[in-house]
């Protein structure tokens, strides 16, 4: 894995120019960067990218609370990478003021900020709290820990609460008719299908997402890399679904072995965007998170008739965890199982065809129709 400080430095030192001129032998020895590094860059990089790191992360990088925290836990904080990253978004937050002059009101804007909110619980998540909580100390603000304010009482969600958190159907709708990218809306659709994690369908550290090369048609199934169990699983879909991913190749002529998607951070941005848009707030206050997608089809899925055999094979996510963590019980079941009320069920593919496949086809078309308007001369 290349670290982005290394690729940064990289291209700001002109690697690609002494390349070409000196040789990767030369240039690893001026530039101090090892040949396999060096190879490893050329091959994920065939060409200097645009863009590496913004000029801010080396702003927040030169601050003096951000030396002197990380002075005070090297070696001793087993996530310090972590601690760091999410004080770079506060200092965000605050304006890019230096960690060593917060006081107390800077503090309290960071808990009230939504990124580090838990939209369940309405307060500050319990993870980051613990967090700010230790950069408090780093600072010499020592006694902030003390305040009511700033306690982490509380603040742990119920075990179950989460079970709660997946997509209703009209909440489906709105986002896909909400959605302004035909990118974003196949990768979403087929999230939504496959309860496949993020990882398994977009570009990210661990995995190249989905390739028109893992698309397997005459089975209807698709080759995913799954991370937890680091090996390729063969998730199916329905017919439909796959033409959609196969017109979304041809029309964007994506190469056998090219990623479908952006990465998973830009994706996840695009969605908290349709989540605003279309007033989903499960999505708009979660960061975008998209691991919502694999809560919907456990939900969903199991509501509409999925055995909980296949619910774990397809999503690769052992049975009792999916009880334990994912599959939240719709009222409408309880009503019906509990009260007598009538209540009809439809069968898994009825209800994906009729709520994900048909409205997102319908959102593709005017998609690309809009686009090939705007492309006539």
């Amino acid at each position: 894995m290349i670290k982005k400080t290394t690729l940064h430095e990289f291209v700001s030192k002109n690697g690609y120019e002494l390349i070409q001129k000196l040789g990767k032998s030369e240039t690893s020895r001026i530039l101090k960067v090892s040949r396999p590094t060096i190879d490893a860059i050329l091959r994920k990089y065939p060409t200097a990218p645009l863009r590496t790191l913004p000029k801010y992360v080396f702003q927040w990088e030169e601050t003096q609370g951000n030396t002197m925290f990380i002075e005070k836990y090297r070696g001793k904080l087993r996530d310090l990478k972590i601690y760091v990253t999410q004080a770079l978004q506060a200092w965000l937050l605050l304006g890019k003021k230096d960690p060593i002059s917060w006081d107390i009101e800077d503090f309290r804007k960071i808990w009230n900020g939504q990124r580090f909110r838990d939209p369940n619980t309405g307060k500050m998540r319990f993870q980051y709290a613990i967090i700010f909580r230790k950069w408090m100390r780093a600072l010499g603000r020592g006694e902030f820990c003390n305040m009511e304010d700033f306690e982490t009482k509380g603040l742990k969600r119920p075990r179950g609460i989460k079970k709660q958190w997946f997509l209703e159907d009209e909440e489906i709708t709105r986002l896909i008719e909400a959605i302004d990218r035909e990118d974003l809306l196949v990768a979403f659709v087929l999230s939504l299908f496959s309860g496949g994690r993020a990882s398994s369908v977009m570009t990210s550290e661990v995995s190249k997402g989905i390739r028109p090369m893992d698309i397997d048609e005459r089975n209807c199934g698709i080759l995913m890399f799954e991370p937890k169990r680091q090996e390729y699983v063969l998730r199916l879909f329905h017919p439909k679904l796959i033409g959609l991913v196969k017109r979304y190749i041809s029309d964007c002529g994506v190469k056998p072995n090219e990623s479908l998607f952006p990465s998973y951070w830009v994706m996840r941005k695009l969605l908290k965007s349709a989540g605003l848009k279309g007033k989903v707030s499960k999505i708009a206050e979660m960061m975008g998170s998209w691991h919502i997608t694999k809560h919907t089809f456990v939900s969903q899925g199991a509501y509409h008739g999925l055995s909980i055999e296949v619910i774990s094979e397809q999503t690769g996510t052992d049975a009792n965890t999916l009880m334990d963590y994912y599959a939240g019980i719709k009222e409408k079941k309880m009503r019906a199982e509990l009260l007598g009320e009538k209540v009809d069920i439809e069968p898994f593919h009825a209800w994906a065809l009729r709520v994900i496949i048909e409205p997102a086809v319908r959102r593709y078309e005017k998609l690309f129709e809009g686009e090939q308007e705007n492309a006539m001369p």
